[in-house]
């Protein structure tokens, strides 16, 4: 499952991610922003779960309108012959709360599974807040399954970034996640609260062009121990990691 880029992490700040969890759509300074990217990676992780652990290709397209924006992000197996676009997320944002301190943005997400795998489609709604005048930049997601696990899941994460060069940005950062008892009887089958997983990245980023930027990131993944995987995902803890593209329109 996804992992747009706002929420925890994380992944090219979560720019990279698996499974985006939300992405995060700065306000234009025009009324329409369109912009795309393409991660390769070395695994598809999200909220723990190591779903694929071999290639994978995650290409994305966002469209924003003032403080409203949509998003299209989908995941594609490289590491076996049938090459099988295993999920396509849409997702509609709408940015609440926008000041020097604080972001905030509201929406839901649809998850689809168009190779008929064992994850059912489902929808999420979300509430992401992210604090800008401080030395860290804490995020604080929360997700309820409206349809398959009727629970919730939180993540809390905090990044550092550091400018290198007029070109050249780094970025350290770490997150955790926390399931309900609803959300992980469905994930894990295992009827209790629990943290769901611990995050921790570097990445950088390059400005190829005044609109192409090109991503790395390496992150370090671990199931929560009070979960286990019972081998329906391919790992507890996983260093996972690759490079991406974006380019923005508008």
């Amino acid at each position: 499952m996804k992992k747009l880029l706002f929420s925890i992490i994380i992944g090219m700040t979560a720019g990279l991610v698996m499974a985006q969890d939300v992405v995060m759509v700065e306000e234009p300074s025009s009324d329409v922003s369109v912009s795309a990217d393409v991660s390769l990676l070395s695994a598809y992780v999200w909220r723990g779960q190591v779903l694929n652990d071999s290639m994978v290709a995650q290409p994305s397209v966002t469209v924003a309108y003032g403080p409203l924006w949509v998003n299209v992000w989908g995941n594609w197996d490289m590491g076996n012959a049938n090459y099988n676009t295993t999920e396509i997320d849409y997702t509609a944002g709408y940015t609440v709360l926008d000041t020097d301190d604080v972001t905030m943005d509201v929406g839901i997400i649809f998850y689809t599974f168009p190779c008929g795998n064992d994850f059912k489609s489902t929808e999420e709604v979300f509430l992401t807040t992210t604090l800008n005048s401080i030395i860290f930049t804490p995020v604080a997601s929360l997700y309820y399954d409206l349809d398959e696990a009727n629970g919730f899941y939180g993540n809390l994460a905090i990044s550092q970034p550091c400018e290198i060069s007029d070109a050249l940005t780094a970025e350290i950062g770490g997150s955790i996640g926390y399931g309900t008892r609803n959300y992980n009887t469905y994930m894990f089958g295992q009827d209790k609260n629990a943290v769901n997983d611990y995050n921790i990245y570097v990445s950088a980023e390059y400005a190829l062009t005044e609109d192409l930027t090109l991503g790395a990131l390496l992150q370090y993944t671990h199931l929560g121990d009070e979960l286990d995987s019972n081998g329906a995902y391919e790992a507890d803890e996983i260093v996972w990691g690759g490079i991406s593209l974006s380019y923005t329109f508008l």
